[in-house]
């Protein structure tokens, strides 16, 4: 049986599941009540749908082109908490953050030379692609 939720459109979250007819974690109530009380703009989707919008918001609101950045800064961020996957590749010299800011999206940073860069991704993209980003980045 596929798994159903209430999620609201455009959100970055699951409001809650449903099990058989009931919202989760709502005193017993019945999906369709609770979603009438929560009002304009939320749903009924099954679980991967939602997944996936939530995913297409999170890239929407969290993903940044790289920009440039102060040695400073680098290292401010290097010292914070202690680096997550940090390694140099193609050159570039990478790290992230390991407190994230939604799901899988964190801050990475990046050091080509005496230049350093900061953007948000997931850590499903490979070092190499981010590694290539920045070298564009370089280049202009």
């Amino acid at each position: 049986m596929e798994q159903l939720v209430i999620y609201k459109i455009g959100g970055t979250n699951i409001q809650t599941t449903i099990t058989n007819g009931f919202a989760d974690y709502t005193d017993n109530k019945q999906a369709k009540e609770y979603l009438d009380e929560l009002g304009i703009g939320y749903c009924i989707l099954p679980f991967d749908k939602a997944i996936e919008l939530i995913e297409a918001e999170q890239e929407k609101r969290y993903i940044n082109p790289w920009i440039e950045i102060k040695e400073d800064d680098w290292y401010e961020n290097l010292g914070v908490l202690p680096p997550e996957k940090w390694q140099t590749v193609n050159g570039v010299n990478m790290f992230r953050i390991c407190e994230y800011l939604t799901g899988n999206i964190t801050a990475h940073y990046a050091r080509v030379g005496k230049r350093y860069f900061t953007a948000n991704r997931r850590t499903l993209n490979s070092y190499e692609t981010l590694a290539d980003e920045v070298l564009q980045e370089v280049k202009h």
